[in-house]
């Protein structure tokens, strides 16, 4: 029988000792668990046909079963993962196609990759499955993985608790991954099983993945509008772990993005939320962005930065300064590293995911007038963002180089709240504005990667050789800020003039 539902799961990473202490828990030690031995093999074709076409296929073997499972790739709503899912009982090992034959979203797949399936790779699990029932009507599967996925010689361990939702909301799931998260320091990691064995298999790209648009109701509440829009935020976030994990830089700069975007989501409700739990969390989203933001500096001077002043400066030997940074940046991304897997960065994107499920249910639980229209409420939360940014534009040149940076940050939040609410409004008049909005932050962008490149080759251990590379470093950068400077007037003038999309 075929069943077609979507797969809607949180995936935490266990530490040494975590199992001991889930097991333990009075909701765990209530359930008594199914142990299953699962081997599931993945298959596609020689150029990855089911892959380009966003899906997986597997068979699974559970002693004499075999349940072949066909996955669209996983979409990001929140911090749980999103999918549609297809599964079927079958008499052998190997694929059987027929069933996605019969099935209307996948048989025109089926010519594409008949007679041309190949095993990819496998993964041997030893699963023990808990059912919970929690509160408001909705269960939880726990499933805690432990095993590995092999491709010939090489294998990766696996050690994962699964929370997948089985009935009812699920802001229930992630109060119960925050209790365990704070019994056994858990930690948020999404990549899929599949994922983890692409890349074993045939080092599949570590694309980072960016920011979807926010889905707003025209006519919906602003409960609805803020859980929409956190929801994004925080997808955005989450997904990128693996990237950033594995030292990528870009996936490092999507994260820091999309801490800026979450906080910049809670400063636009401000007026109409409750201040107290949103500004504890905007003073810790803020030190996770410091943590990312110095990783980030390091990243932009190493591999922007420097390269392009060695192709300007042509004769001055920059290479003293690059081996020096290269240290520092490692050592601030390993900070990185750390802090992902460390409780507060897990914690804290567990309890604002849990805030903003109970939000959407009962929105009085947000504020008292969030169950209003948000279409009503948009202009006045936009325009009190948008005067404090042109605030910051007085005396234009005579702003040093932190109140501009100052200004980049104030502009950097209007951007990202005109994005997320310009989808109640005319489209082209928000993307104007946003245009007008992104001319002056791309210069302000100059003038700080410039007062950013001086600040960070100062720290830089000093020697004779690296003294004379940072003073051609140092005249470079001032000379980028000057000529950025020149041309920051008129793109503020743009800014100033262009025309307000909600009004």
């Amino acid at each position: 029988m075929t069943r077609g539902p979507r797969e809607i799961e949180l995936k935490l990473q266990l530490r040494r000792g975590s199992r001991q202490v889930i097991e333990a828990t009075r909701k765990f030690a209530a359930v008594a668990p199914k142990r299953l031995d699962l081997l599931s093999t993945y298959y596609d074709t020689p150029d990855g046909v089911l892959r380009k076409a966003g899906l997986t296929l597997r068979v699974r073997r559970m002693g004499a079963m075999r349940i072949q499972t066909v996955k669209a790739m996983e979409s990001r709503w929140g911090i749980s993962s999103d999918r549609p899912e297809w599964e079927w009982p079958i008499q052998h090992d190997s694929p059987n196609l027929d069933p996605l034959s019969a099935t209307s979203a996948l048989k025109r797949i089926v010519p594409k990759i008949r007679g041309g399936l190949l095993p990819l790779f496998e993964s041997k699990i030893r699963r023990t499955v808990y059912l919970l029932h929690l509160t408001d009507g909705t269960i939880v599967e726990a499933s805690i993985d432990e095993g590995a996925i092999r491709v010939g010689a090489r294998r990766q361990a696996i050690s994962e608790l699964e929370l997948e939702l089985k009935a009812g909301p699920i802001g229930p799931l992630y109060g119960l991954a925050s209790q365990l998260q704070k019994a056994a320091r858990l930690w948020i990691s999404p990549e899929s099983k599949f994922a983890r064995g692409l890349r074993l298999a045939i080092g599949d790209d570590d694309t980072p993945h960016k920011p979807e648009p926010v889905a707003l109701k025209k006519r919906g509440s602003a409960a609805g509008g803020l859980h929409a829009i956190l929801g994004t935020t925080l997808g955005h976030l989450v997904a990128n772990i693996p990237q950033t994990l594995r030292g990528s830089p870009e996936g490092l700069h999507q994260m820091r993005a999309a801490l800026r975007a979450t906080r910049a989501a809670l400063q636009l409700f401000e007026p109409v939320v409750d201040c107290s739990t949103a500004n504890s969390w905007d003073l810790r989203l803020q030190r996770l962005g410091h943590l990312f933001g110095r990783a980030r500096d390091w990243d932009v001077f190493c591999l922007r930065m420097l390269p392009k002043a060695k192709r300007d400066l042509g004769n001055s030997d920059l290479r003293p300064l690059t081996r020096a940074a290269e240290i520092d940046r490692q050592r601030a991304h390993k900070a990185v590293e750390d802090a992902i897997r460390g409780h507060a960065f897990s914690a804290l994107i567990l309890e604002i995911a849990q805030w903003a499920e109970t939000g959407l249910a009962k929105p009085h639980a947000f504020g008292p007038r969030m169950d209003k229209r948000l279409k009503h409420m948009a202009p006045a939360l936009l325009n009190r963002i948008h005067l404090r940014a042109r605030r910051k534009t007085r005396h234009l040149n005579q702003l040093s180089v932190l109140e501009l940076h100052a200004l980049r940050k104030s502009l950097k939040r209007v951007r990202y709240d005109a994005q997320s609410l310009g989808a109640l409004f005319p489209p082209r008049a928000a993307r104007d504005y946003c245009k007008a909005c992104q001319g002056v932050l791309q210069i302000l962008g100059t003038i700080n990667d410039a007062a950013m490149t001086r600040r960070l080759a100062k720290r830089l251990t000093s020697n004779g050789s690296h003294s004379v590379a940072k003073l051609a470093l140092e005249r470079w950068s001032l000379r980028r800020a000057a000529r950025a400077k020149l041309e920051l007037e008129a793109a503020v003038s743009k800014f100033k003039h262009a025309p307000v999309f909600w009004s």
